[in-house]
Protein backbone atom coordinates (compact mmCIF):
# COMPACT_ATOMS: atom_id res chain seq x y z
CA UNK A 1 0.00 0.00 0.00
CA UNK A 2 1.10 3.54 -0.74
CA UNK A 3 1.80 5.70 2.24
CA UNK A 4 3.13 8.97 1.98
CA UNK A 5 3.83 10.87 5.11
CA UNK A 6 0.90 13.79 4.49
CA UNK A 7 -1.67 11.81 2.49
CA UNK A 8 -5.10 11.12 4.34
CA UNK A 9 -6.21 9.50 1.08
CA UNK A 10 -4.09 6.42 0.44
CA UNK A 11 -3.88 4.75 -2.83
CA UNK A 12 -4.04 1.32 -2.97
CA UNK A 13 -1.65 -0.27 -5.51
CA UNK A 14 -3.70 -2.54 -6.83
CA UNK A 15 -7.23 -3.65 -6.70
CA UNK A 16 -6.27 -6.39 -3.93
CA UNK A 17 -3.38 -6.13 -1.47
CA UNK A 18 -3.07 -8.31 1.55
CA UNK A 19 -0.74 -7.92 4.72
CA UNK A 20 -0.09 -10.79 7.49
CA UNK A 21 1.83 -8.56 10.18
CA UNK A 22 3.85 -9.15 13.18
CA UNK A 23 4.99 -6.27 15.84
CA UNK A 24 6.36 -6.23 19.16
CA UNK A 25 6.15 -3.47 21.69
CA UNK A 26 7.48 -0.98 22.07
CA UNK A 27 4.47 0.55 19.64
CA UNK A 28 4.06 3.89 18.03
CA UNK A 29 0.84 5.65 17.54
CA UNK A 30 -0.24 4.39 13.98
CA UNK A 31 -1.61 6.42 10.51
CA UNK A 32 -3.07 9.74 10.74
CA UNK A 33 -6.96 9.44 10.69
CA UNK A 34 -6.89 8.17 6.67
CA UNK A 35 -8.96 6.97 4.06
CA UNK A 36 -9.11 4.61 0.86
CA UNK A 37 -10.99 4.12 -2.49
CA UNK A 38 -10.96 0.47 -1.25
CA UNK A 39 -12.58 -1.96 1.53
CA UNK A 40 -10.29 -2.57 4.46
CA UNK A 41 -10.47 -5.75 6.63
CA UNK A 42 -8.81 -6.00 10.15
CA UNK A 43 -8.08 -9.17 12.35
CA UNK A 44 -6.41 -9.31 15.22
CA UNK A 45 -4.23 -12.31 15.53
CA UNK A 46 -2.91 -11.09 19.15
CA UNK A 47 -2.70 -8.28 21.14
CA UNK A 48 -4.82 -5.03 20.71
CA UNK A 49 -5.54 -2.27 19.19
CA UNK A 50 -8.16 1.04 19.51
CA UNK A 51 -9.89 1.73 16.04
CA UNK A 52 -11.70 4.53 15.16
CA UNK A 53 -13.54 6.14 12.67
CA UNK A 54 -15.36 9.61 12.00
CA UNK A 55 -18.27 8.45 14.28
CA UNK A 56 -17.45 5.51 17.29
CA UNK A 57 -14.27 3.80 18.24
CA UNK A 58 -14.11 0.27 19.73
CA UNK A 59 -11.39 -1.93 21.33
CA UNK A 60 -10.33 -5.03 19.45
CA UNK A 61 -8.54 -7.96 20.64
CA UNK A 62 -7.99 -11.90 19.23
CA UNK A 63 -10.39 -12.85 16.94
CA UNK A 64 -11.75 -9.88 16.56
CA UNK A 65 -12.29 -7.90 12.61
CA UNK A 66 -13.22 -4.82 11.50
CA UNK A 67 -14.40 -4.04 8.43
CA UNK A 68 -13.70 -0.57 7.37
CA UNK A 69 -16.00 0.38 4.10
CA UNK A 70 -14.39 2.70 1.02
CA UNK A 71 -14.28 6.16 1.93
CA UNK A 72 -14.55 5.77 5.92
CA UNK A 73 -12.00 7.32 7.95
CA UNK A 74 -10.03 5.25 10.11
CA UNK A 75 -7.11 4.58 12.12
CA UNK A 76 -5.75 2.83 15.41
CA UNK A 77 -3.75 3.28 18.11
CA UNK A 78 -2.05 0.16 19.95
CA UNK A 79 -1.34 0.21 23.57
CA UNK A 80 2.37 -0.61 24.66
CA UNK A 81 1.14 -4.34 25.24
CA UNK A 82 3.66 -7.08 24.40
CA UNK A 83 2.64 -8.19 21.27
CA UNK A 84 0.30 -6.74 18.25
CA UNK A 85 -0.27 -9.32 15.01
CA UNK A 86 -2.90 -8.73 12.76
CA UNK A 87 -4.50 -9.29 8.82
CA UNK A 88 -4.67 -6.41 6.90
CA UNK A 89 -6.95 -6.57 3.74
CA UNK A 90 -7.63 -3.92 1.08
CA UNK A 91 -9.92 -4.67 -1.83
CA UNK A 92 -11.55 -3.37 -4.59
CA UNK A 93 -15.58 -2.64 -4.31
CA UNK A 94 -15.34 -4.24 -8.22
CA UNK A 95 -13.41 -7.41 -7.37
CA UNK A 96 -16.17 -8.75 -4.59
CA UNK A 97 -18.87 -7.94 -6.80
CA UNK A 98 -17.36 -10.18 -9.64
CA UNK A 99 -16.49 -12.69 -6.93
CA UNK A 100 -20.23 -12.75 -5.06
CA UNK A 101 -22.48 -15.60 -6.35
CA UNK A 102 -26.70 -15.09 -6.41
CA UNK A 103 -27.01 -16.65 -2.43
CA UNK A 104 -24.10 -14.05 -1.36
CA UNK A 105 -22.91 -10.79 -2.05
CA UNK A 106 -19.20 -10.24 -0.46
CA UNK A 107 -19.96 -6.34 -0.44
CA UNK A 108 -22.45 -7.12 1.97
CA UNK A 109 -20.48 -6.82 4.89
CA UNK A 110 -19.38 -3.41 4.37
CA UNK A 111 -22.73 -2.11 3.60
CA UNK A 112 -23.01 1.22 6.08
CA UNK A 113 -25.01 1.06 9.38
CA UNK A 114 -27.73 3.65 10.12
CA UNK A 115 -25.85 4.55 12.91
CA UNK A 116 -22.43 4.56 11.75
CA UNK A 117 -20.81 1.77 14.12
CA UNK A 118 -17.75 -0.06 12.95
CA UNK A 119 -18.61 -2.90 11.20
CA UNK A 120 -17.32 -6.00 13.78
CA UNK A 121 -17.63 -9.80 14.26
CA UNK A 122 -15.74 -11.66 15.94
CA UNK A 123 -13.76 -15.16 14.93
CA UNK A 124 -13.12 -18.46 17.29
CA UNK A 125 -9.92 -19.96 17.33
CA UNK A 126 -11.10 -22.61 14.53
CA UNK A 127 -11.97 -19.99 11.64
CA UNK A 128 -8.84 -17.68 12.92
CA UNK A 129 -6.40 -19.93 12.29
CA UNK A 130 -8.76 -21.00 9.06
CA UNK A 131 -8.49 -17.46 7.81
CA UNK A 132 -4.25 -16.75 8.42
CA UNK A 133 -3.66 -19.67 6.57
CA UNK A 134 -5.77 -18.70 3.63
CA UNK A 135 -4.50 -14.98 4.38
CA UNK A 136 -0.55 -16.40 4.29
CA UNK A 137 -1.05 -17.97 0.94
CA UNK A 138 -3.17 -15.17 -0.49
CA UNK A 139 -0.19 -12.99 0.79
CA UNK A 140 2.67 -14.91 -0.98
CA UNK A 141 -0.08 -15.75 -4.26
CA UNK A 142 -0.11 -11.77 -4.70
CA UNK A 143 3.35 -11.30 -4.71
CA UNK A 144 4.03 -14.52 -6.99
CA UNK A 145 4.73 -14.54 -10.27
CA UNK A 146 4.00 -17.89 -11.41
CA UNK A 147 1.33 -18.77 -13.30
CA UNK A 148 -1.90 -19.61 -11.75
CA UNK A 149 -0.68 -17.53 -8.97
CA UNK A 150 -4.24 -15.04 -9.63
CA UNK A 151 -6.26 -17.75 -9.93
CA UNK A 152 -5.14 -18.95 -6.22
CA UNK A 153 -5.18 -15.75 -5.08
CA UNK A 154 -9.02 -15.34 -6.11
CA UNK A 155 -9.66 -18.48 -4.76
CA UNK A 156 -8.13 -17.97 -1.41
CA UNK A 157 -9.52 -14.49 -1.07
CA UNK A 158 -13.07 -16.12 -1.69
CA UNK A 159 -12.63 -18.17 1.18
CA UNK A 160 -11.51 -15.38 3.63
CA UNK A 161 -14.90 -13.45 2.53
CA UNK A 162 -17.13 -16.02 2.80
CA UNK A 163 -15.98 -16.91 6.39
CA UNK A 164 -16.44 -13.46 7.05
CA UNK A 165 -19.64 -12.59 5.83
CA UNK A 166 -21.23 -15.76 7.07
CA UNK A 167 -20.25 -14.44 10.14
CA UNK A 168 -21.42 -11.19 9.72
CA UNK A 169 -25.23 -12.35 8.44
CA UNK A 170 -25.48 -14.50 11.40
CA UNK A 171 -24.29 -12.23 14.32
CA UNK A 172 -25.09 -9.17 12.39
CA UNK A 173 -22.43 -7.21 14.38
CA UNK A 174 -20.88 -7.99 17.66
CA UNK A 175 -21.44 -5.35 20.28
CA UNK A 176 -18.50 -3.66 21.39
CA UNK A 177 -18.91 -0.60 23.84
CA UNK A 178 -18.33 2.91 21.72
CA UNK A 179 -14.74 4.31 22.92
CA UNK A 180 -15.29 7.23 21.09
CA UNK A 181 -15.38 10.85 23.08
CA UNK A 182 -18.77 12.11 22.80
CA UNK A 183 -17.12 15.64 22.25
CA UNK A 184 -15.21 14.43 19.19
CA UNK A 185 -18.00 13.25 18.10
CA UNK A 186 -19.63 15.66 18.32
CA UNK A 187 -16.99 17.50 15.98
CA UNK A 188 -16.97 14.94 13.94
CA UNK A 189 -20.12 15.22 13.19
CA UNK A 190 -20.24 18.79 12.59
CA UNK A 191 -17.57 19.32 10.34
CA UNK A 192 -19.36 16.24 8.25
CA UNK A 193 -22.32 18.16 7.85
CA UNK A 194 -20.52 21.49 6.84
CA UNK A 195 -17.04 20.42 5.49
CA UNK A 196 -18.04 22.29 2.00
CA UNK A 197 -18.21 25.52 3.98
CA UNK A 198 -16.11 27.77 5.44
CA UNK A 199 -15.67 26.04 9.39
CA UNK A 200 -13.57 27.71 12.28
CA UNK A 201 -12.76 26.81 15.86
CA UNK A 202 -15.44 29.97 16.82
CA UNK A 203 -17.98 28.17 15.15
CA UNK A 204 -17.16 24.84 16.83
CA UNK A 205 -17.30 26.64 20.22
CA UNK A 206 -20.68 27.90 19.47
CA UNK A 207 -22.30 24.08 18.19
CA UNK A 208 -20.23 22.50 20.85
CA UNK A 209 -20.61 24.49 23.47
CA UNK A 210 -17.03 24.01 24.61
CA UNK A 211 -13.74 25.83 23.93
CA UNK A 212 -12.22 25.25 20.53
CA UNK A 213 -8.24 24.91 21.60
CA UNK A 214 -9.79 22.02 23.85
CA UNK A 215 -12.19 20.78 21.27
CA UNK A 216 -9.01 21.05 18.25
CA UNK A 217 -6.71 18.92 21.27
CA UNK A 218 -8.93 16.23 21.45
CA UNK A 219 -9.60 15.80 17.31
CA UNK A 220 -6.31 15.80 17.39
CA UNK A 221 -5.63 12.63 20.18
CA UNK A 222 -8.01 10.80 18.41
CA UNK A 223 -7.66 11.66 14.43
CA UNK A 224 -4.00 12.71 14.76
CA UNK A 225 -4.86 15.49 12.70
CA UNK A 226 -5.81 19.54 13.10
CA UNK A 227 -9.22 20.56 12.08
CA UNK A 228 -7.75 22.11 9.16
CA UNK A 229 -6.06 18.34 7.84
CA UNK A 230 -9.30 17.07 8.87
CA UNK A 231 -11.30 19.10 6.26
CA UNK A 232 -9.41 19.23 3.63
CA UNK A 233 -8.71 15.35 3.70
CA UNK A 234 -12.58 15.55 3.94
CA UNK A 235 -13.10 17.52 1.00
CA UNK A 236 -9.89 16.00 -1.01
CA UNK A 237 -12.17 12.10 -0.64
CA UNK A 238 -15.49 13.97 -1.83
CA UNK A 239 -13.49 15.59 -4.97
CA UNK A 240 -12.05 11.63 -5.60
CA UNK A 241 -15.79 10.44 -5.34
CA UNK A 242 -16.87 12.84 -7.84
CA UNK A 243 -14.18 12.62 -10.38
CA UNK A 244 -15.17 8.90 -10.10
CA UNK A 245 -18.67 9.88 -10.83
CA UNK A 246 -17.48 11.63 -13.93
CA UNK A 247 -17.90 15.41 -12.89
CA UNK A 248 -14.81 17.06 -14.23
CA UNK A 249 -11.95 18.78 -12.11
CA UNK A 250 -13.58 21.92 -11.82
CA UNK A 251 -16.95 20.53 -10.86
CA UNK A 252 -15.12 18.91 -8.49
CA UNK A 253 -13.39 21.44 -7.09
CA UNK A 254 -16.19 23.83 -6.61
CA UNK A 255 -18.38 21.08 -5.05
CA UNK A 256 -15.87 19.47 -2.89
CA UNK A 257 -15.36 23.24 -1.12
CA UNK A 258 -12.37 24.80 -2.26
CA UNK A 259 -12.43 28.57 -4.17
CA UNK A 260 -9.50 27.96 -6.09
CA UNK A 261 -8.72 25.84 -8.60
CA UNK A 262 -5.39 25.95 -8.65
CA UNK A 263 -5.25 25.14 -4.74
CA UNK A 264 -7.30 21.93 -4.82
CA UNK A 265 -5.56 20.66 -8.07
CA UNK A 266 -1.60 21.58 -5.58
CA UNK A 267 -3.86 20.01 -2.81
CA UNK A 268 -4.95 17.52 -4.29
CA UNK A 269 -1.91 15.78 -6.18
CA UNK A 270 -0.35 16.19 -3.09
CA UNK A 271 -2.90 14.34 -1.15
CA UNK A 272 -3.63 11.39 -3.66
CA UNK A 273 0.31 11.68 -5.64
CA UNK A 274 -1.38 12.31 -8.84
CA UNK A 275 -3.15 15.85 -10.14
CA UNK A 276 -7.17 15.50 -10.59
CA UNK A 277 -7.05 14.87 -14.30
CA UNK A 278 -4.93 12.13 -14.05
CA UNK A 279 -6.58 10.07 -11.47
CA UNK A 280 -9.89 10.51 -13.23
CA UNK A 281 -8.30 8.96 -15.96
CA UNK A 282 -7.06 5.89 -14.30
CA UNK A 283 -10.18 5.40 -12.79
CA UNK A 284 -12.00 5.23 -16.42
CA UNK A 285 -9.21 2.98 -17.80
CA UNK A 286 -10.23 0.18 -14.31
CA UNK A 287 -13.85 0.60 -14.78
CA UNK A 288 -13.09 -0.55 -18.56
CA UNK A 289 -11.45 -3.37 -17.94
Amino acid sequence: MNKTPGKKYHAVDSELACEVKSDEAPFDVSDDMHNHACHEILIVLNGHINMYTEYSGITLSKGDAALIPMYVFHNGIVPDLERYDRIVINVDEGVLKAASGPNMDLNGCFVPYNDHSIHSIHLEDEDLADIENYAVNLQKCILSNEPGADIAADAFLKLIMIKVNSHYSKSAMTYYPNTMPELVRKTFDYVDKHFTENISLSMLENEIHNNGTYISRCLKKISGLSLSQYIIAKRITLACKLLKEGKNASEACYMSGFNNYSNFSRTFTKQVGKSPKRFQLECRKSQKT
